[in-house]
């Protein structure tokens, strides 16, 4: 059978074949001290059984047992499970192709990452797309009128997801005219539910005729030709066969007017923009999700249209230390984003630059 240990790491290249002779030496000792495996297993919770008779035949390993080590293995996945086999000439041989394809891959999806499709012209074309904007929140009093003034004179209609909000979000949506529905979570649910919200809000979109998608954040804004802008690309993004893209997001840092930068910040894209589908494929991670469907990448990443998003939540100190503080609660060992959150409220190395009054969002 193969070791437990042996699996292949999930991120970059790698395995945990370097740890087995010592957890051989772990376990001849665990054998050997009598310790009770079965203690292991007790919460069927935990793991899965095949056939409870396996316990027989483990029963009968001792400290005694001789191990054997077949390290010259390959990770593959059969069957839609993780295994190694042994290496062969016939695995060696396909395994340089592999590699050579993934570094081909990947080169290309760095490509893809850099790439810019324009939106600029000269003049505003003809609105061809439904553009429906989604939203879901929960008390956001604070940021909706300013997002409503903001966002629905660039799209053909609004549908929101009102997830359980205590203040006057829900009002404030459904008074506005261009809010085409406003859906609810089940009164009986406490934890933000980001994939489920987002799938609900997909779902209303198309049915209230949408062609193309923007998700947003209440806490964002859109800069003020944005729909001029969506609709050059869209036009540009069919002739090559584009159905989803990542718009930069400037974080406005310390005032409405600057937007940090620096490292990372500078490069700050999220797939918002994408063509209503109704086999889109919903990425299941509970936080960090992308908002457009997973079969819109294209080697591995989404192209980036040049349509600029701007993020109010970081203009302020407090707001930043807050921000950190939720996402350090909702992930607290990293598990959804492995650079972690110290830098949300990190200066080091801070540049900001001004927003340009030609892509500013529209005053509100």
């Amino acid at each position: 059978h193969e070791w437990l240990g042996a699996r292949r790491v999930l991120v970059g290249t790698g395995s945990d074949l370097h740890r087995i002779r010592r957890q051989q030496v772990f376990v001849r000792e665990m054998l050997r001290a009598g310790v009770d495996f079965r203690r292991f297993v007790e919460d069927p919770e935990l793991v899965q059984i095949t056939d409870p008779a396996v316990f027989e035949t483990l029963a009968t390993v001792d400290s005694t047992w001789t191990f054997e080590v077949l390290d010259d293995v390959l990770p593959r996945r059969k069957s839609g499970k993780d295994v190694l086999v042994l290496r062969t000439t016939r695995t060696q041989v396909t395994d340089v192709g592999r590699r050579a394809r993934g570094r081909l891959r990947r080169s290309i999806g760095g490509v893809v990452a850099r790439t810019r499709l324009p939106s600029g012209g000269l003049t505003s074309p003809r609105r061809r797309t439904r553009l429906i904007a989604v939203i879901a929140v929960r008390d956001e009093e604070r940021h909706l009128p300013g997002w409503l003034a903001d966002v629905s004179p660039q799209v053909d209609g609004i549908v929101a997801f009102d997830d359980g909000s205590s203040d006057a979000s829900a009002r404030i949506l459904e008074d506005h005219p261009s809010v085409l529905r406003v859906l609810r979570s089940p009164g009986e649910r406490t934890g933000w539910d980001e994939v489920g919200n987002h799938r609900a809000l997909v779902a209303a979109a198309i049915e209230s005729g949408a062609t193309w998608i923007l998700a947003l954040d209440a806490d964002e804004r859109v800069e003020k030709d944005l729909r001029d802008r969506v609709e050059r690309v869209v036009r540009r993004g069919r002739l090559l066969g584009l159905d989803a893209f990542a718009l930069p997001m400037h974080e406005l840092w310390d005032s409405a007017s600057t937007w940090r930068c620096d490292g990372p910040w500078g490069a700050k894209r999220v797939p918002r923009l994408f063509a209503a589908r109704s086999d889109h494929d919903f990425d299941p991670r509970p936080l960090h999700a992308s908002k457009a469907p997973l079969q819109g990448k294209r080697f591995g990443g989404y192209v980036t249209a040049d349509v600029r998003l701007y993020h109010l939540r970081m203009i302020d100190a407090a707001d930043r230390a807050a921000r950190r503080r939720r996402y350090e609660e909702l992930d607290p060992h990293r598990s959804w984003q492995a650079v972690g959150y110290e830098y949300l409220t990190d200066e080091q190395g801070l540049r900001l630059r001004q927003v340009s009054p030609r892509r500013s969002p529209a005053p509100a």
